[in-house]
C-alpha cells in the first residue's frame, strides 16, 4: 500500500492536506511536515483545518500555511486525510472533501476501519508522523529541518514524551534521526509543555474541584462545563492535557474528562494505564482512538452521561481482573 500511495502522490498535481477538528500535535505536525515534503516535489498544496491552530503549536515551521476556509474543492485532484480515523472528523467540509477525485488516508488509530481504498493505517505506530516518514522516504524527499521539527512534535506529543506504550524501538530510532536532521528536543518541549497560558492553570483549578475518585480508587474523573469556560474566557485548546493530570493520580487506572462543548454536548476524553482498553469504551458511544487514549461525544445531562461512561469503564476493568 505504501508504494501505491507514493505513486498516487507522485501523479497528483494539486493536493489538499486535512486533519481532524481540534488539531493536536500529531495532526498539525504531520500535515505541515508533508506540506514541506510536497512543496519540495513541486506540487501545489493547501493545508486545511476547520479550527484555529492552538498557540502552543504556532512555532511549527510552516504552520502559517494552514488555512481555515477551504474554497472551491474542484481545484484539487487529491486529498490526504492525516491522523483522521474517519472522514466526518474533518468537520463541516467533510462532504465536499469526499467529492475530491482521489482520497488517501494515513492514520494510526484503532478505530480507523480503512473505508478509504487508499489507506495506510498502522495501529502499532506511535503516531501518524511516524508513518508519514516512511512515505516521505519512499518519495525520495530529504528530511529537512522544517520537516524534522514537525515530525518530532507529532511523535513527542502522541507518545506523551515517549512515556506511552506506543513508544517502540522504531520510535526512538526515528527520534534520533529527526534530531540529527535539526529538530531540537529542548525547543519543542519548551513550546509544547512549558509555555502554558495562565487561563489553563485557572481551568486546572476549577477541574480539580470536581475531581471524583471511584471504584476503589481505580477511576478518576473531572468536569468542565460551559459556564466555567465562559467565566475564564477559555478556549477548547486550553483544556488539552487536563485528563492526564487525573491519570497521574496514584492508583487510578482510568481517567475521564467530561468537557461540555459550546453546543451543549459532551466530549469525553479517556486515558488509561496498563491493559485497560478505553478505546472499547469510546467505541461504544461512537468514538474511538487508541487502547490507552480515546474520546467520544455524547448528548444528555451530565449525570446520565457519567452513569453511562462509568458503567462502560467498569466493564473493561472487570475484563482485566
Amino acid at each position: 500500500m505504501l508504494g501505491k500511495i507514493a505513486d498516487a502522490v507522485r501523479s497528483a498535481k494539486t493536493l489538499l492536506l486535512v486533519s481532524h477538528v481540534r488539531p493536536d500535535g500529531d495532526a498539525l505536525g504531520s500535515s505541515v511536515a508533508f506540506y514541506h515534503a510536497l512543496k519540495s516535489l513541486g506540487k501545489e498544496v493547501v493545508v486545511f483545518n476547520q479550527d484555529k491552530i492552538p498557540d502552543m503549536y504556532r512555532f511549527l515551521p510552516g504552520s502559517e500555511a494552514v488555512v481555515h476556509t477551504l474554497g472551491p474543492v474542484e481545484r484539487f485532484d487529491t486529498a490526504l486525510l492525516l491522523d483522521c480515523s474517519e472522514l466526518s472528523r474533518v468537520g463541516d467540509e467533510a462532504d465536499r472533501i469526499a467529492s475530491i477525485g482521489t482520497l488517501i488516508a494515513i492514520d494510526h488509530h484503532l478505530s480507523n476501519d480503512g473505508t478509504i481504498p487508499l489507506s495506510l493505517v498502522d495501529t502499532k505506530a506511535s503516531s501518524t508522523g511516524e508513518i508519514l516518514v516512511d512515505l516521505i522516504d519512499k518519495l525520495g524527499v530529504e528530511l529537512t529541518r522544517d520537516i524534522a521539527v514537525n515530525i518530532y512534535t507529532a511523535v513527542v506529543t502522541d507518545t506523551g514524551s515517549f512515556r506511552y506504550s506506543n513508544t517502540t524501538r522504531k520510535t526512538f530510532m526515528l527520534a534520533a534521526r529527526l534530531v540529527e536532521a535539526g529538530a531540537d528536543p529542548r525547543v519543542v518541549s519548551e513550546q509544547v509543555y512549558e509555555t502554558k497560558p495562565l487561563v489553563r492553570l485557572r481551568l486546572m483549578s476549577r477541574a480539580i474541584e470536581t475531581l471524583n475518585i471511584s471504584r476503589g480508587g481505580e477511576v478518576g474523573s473531572i468536569v468542565l462545563d460551559r459556564r466555567s469556560m465562559k467565566q475564564e474566557d477559555a478556549l477548547p485548546e486550553h483544556t488539552e492535557g487536563l485528563v492526564d493530570m487525573v491519570r497521574s493520580v496514584q492508583g487510578v487506572r482510568v481517567a475521564v474528562f467530561y468537557y461540555e462543548m459550546p453546543d451543549g454536548t459532551y466530549k469525553i476524553s479517556l486515558r488509561s494505564k496498563g491493559n485497560a482498553n478505553v478505546e472499547q469504551v469510546a467505541k461504544t458511544f461512537g468514538g474511538g482512538g487508541h487502547r490507552n487514549a480515546s474520546a467520544c461525544r455524547m448528548q444528555g445531562n451530565i449525570k446520565d452521561v457519567q452513569e453511562q461512561i462509568l458503567a462502560a469503564v467498569d466493564v473493561i476493568l472487570r475484563e482485566t481482573e
